[in-house]
């Protein structure tokens, strides 16, 4: 039974606590265990030659990858075209079946893309392009299912749109190193402001699979104001340092997180509707040493049998900024709250 979706989209702002800056970026969402922060337990919180081919398909047999962009993401040269467009936000799904590549990417906050690419570069690094989607944002130019509105008021950014569409890769190893490593490739969304690209963000793989044509159903939602949740315990080393306790944030469309309970260690989300899950790690990606970690989650239903969340199948925790545990000794049973900012992508079944 296909579900109805439709995209919600929030608004950008800027929240300061404890004088740590977090951006937040718009929230994209969709009808129809492991700690969360440092997360210490449990979890705790070119040459490619291209020709464009219709989109959609399924994702099984398929690797799945997705990458959440924002301008703060990009890297500048000095001396070079402008990049970074902290006004908008991103987000990208790739499909990787035999020389094809898809992409479902939609967007907000920036002005219309004037290209696409997947490039291969580490995070804070910059590389060359690898494979180039530029010609599915041409509507009408080309045989790739291609969706784009746009819509300006006044003088404000307000264009929002989305794009799929399937190109075809030759480069046999360029494809393979981005299954074996996502994570040294970015997806970079360019506009005529920011030619050196606009929207940045790293890649993940997905573990689990989902029909593409539904890719753009999947749900983002940014960390609004929230805070990591430390106690002073004595550790194994017989020292009192900052554990993780617990996680409380809400985030864009009034998004509850916290852990199930305190210095359990499983994470969880509630929506507005009584839809919720928990986390359990699959995996962890560093994001510099200022920085929790980015997370991927297993997800499993905890609340309604309908609603946001209740064909949630995994979780990623992405451009993860603060967050970090203070550092030294403590005096026993001390808490702290250490502001952090995310953006949280909840893949439906």
């Amino acid at each position: 039974m296909k579900r109805t979706r439709t995209i919600l989209v929030g608004t950008t702002a800027v929240a300061t606590a404890a004088g740590l800056a977090l951006t937040v970026l718009p929230a994209f969402a969709a009808d129809g265990r492991g700690s969360d922060a440092g997360h210490s337990a449990p979890h705790g919180d070119n040459g490619a030659s291209i020709s464009v081919q219709s989109g959609g398909g399924s994702g099984r047999g398929a690797s799945l990858f997705v990458a959440s962009l924002n301008g703060a993401n990009e890297v500048p040269v000095q001396g070079g075209p402008a990049v970074g467009d902290h006004d908008g936000a991103a987000l990208e799904f790739v499909k990787v079946e035999g020389d094809k590549v898809s992409v479902a990417v939609k967007w907000r906050g920036t002005d219309k893309p004037t290209a696409l690419h997947i490039h291969q570069g580490a995070k804070g690094a910059n590389g060359g392009i690898k494979v180039d989607f530029t010609a599915l944002l041409a509507k009408g130019k080309t045989k790739g299912k291609t969706k784009i509105k746009g819509k300006i008021k006044g003088k404000s950014k307000g264009w929002t749109g989305a794009v799929t569409g399937t190109v075809k890769v030759k480069d046999k190893a360029v494809l393979d190193a981005f299954r074996t490593d996502p994570n040294g490739f970015y997806a970079n969304l360019h506009t005529a402001a920011f030619p050196g690209g606009a929207l940045r963000g790293q890649f993940h793989k997905v573990t689990g699979s989902f029909a593409f044509g539904d890719a753009l159903g999947n749900h983002q939602f940014s960390v609004v104001k929230g805070k990591q949740i430390y106690e002073c315990k004595k550790g194994d080393d017989g020292k009192f340092s900052f554990q993780q306790r617990d996680v409380r944030a809400v985030l864009a469309g009034n998004i509850a997180h916290s852990f199930v309970a305190p210095n359990s260690g499983t994470p969880q989300w509630i929506a507005h509707d009584g839809s919720a899950v928990t986390g359990s790690l699959i995996s962890r990606t560093p994001n510099g040493a200022g920085n929790i970690p980015e997370l991927n989650l297993k997800a499993t239903r905890s609340g309604a049998k309908r609603g946001l969340f209740a064909h949630t199948q995994e979780i990623f925790r992405l451009n993860t900024v603060g967050g970090i545990a203070p550092a030294g000794s403590c005096a026993q049973g001390a808490v702290v709250g250490v502001p952090y900012g995310a953006d949280y992508v909840f893949i439906q079944k």
